[in-house]
């Protein structure tokens, strides 16, 4: 045999072992087509009553801010979403505002937010608001939900509006 041909045969033979090698390794190999299972943190167990957190709503008098006030929080992290249908440069639409934050070991929230929105200076404020509610959600150490309520309110120019059940 030539040595052209012989050096072809072993580097075909070879071609094939490595192939056939690299297809059962990949075969053999954790995680090789088999979704990745999600670590089970356990379920979060849901805040008591007593341990559930207060939220309140204060609008300024032409209601183009809010200041949203949660108290005795239970939890590692506060989210809320206010959502609510407005008027808009006489359109209709669905709008809102959301914010989320780290208590670090503090039980009190309170932010203001405008209703409306704001670029380069210039503010345009959300009018006739109606449908609106607010989705709360606290969440634990490992970013589980522990508390939800969704709670509807309407807006009170100037004046406040307590969200929780008594």
């Amino acid at each position: 045999m030539k040595p052209a041909l012989i050096a072809a045969i072993a580097v075909l033979v070879l071609l094939l072992l490595g192939s056939g090698f690299f297809i059962m390794r990949s075969r053999s190999s954790p995680g090789s087509g088999q979704p990745t299972p999600t670590p089970d943190y356990g379920t979060a167990e849901q805040l008591p009553a007593e341990k559930q957190p207060k939220a309140a709503l204060e609008f300024d008098k032409a209601a183009h801010y809010v200041t949203v006030n949660i108290t005795n929080i239970q939890a590692d992290q506060v989210e809320y979403n206010l959502i609510y249908s407005a008027t808009v440069k006489g359109n209709r639409i669905q709008s809102g505002v959301n914010a989320s934050a780290k208590m670090e070991g503090k039980t009190e929230y309170s932010q203001e937010q405008l209703l409306g929105s704001e670029s380069s200076g210039k503010f345009t404020y959300h009018e006739g608001i109606t449908d609106a509610i607010m989705e709360l959600t606290l969440r634990d150490a490992q970013n589980r939900s522990v508390f939800s309520a969704t709670y509807p309110f309407e807006v009170v120019p100037g004046g406040s509006v307590d969200l929780t059940p008594q």
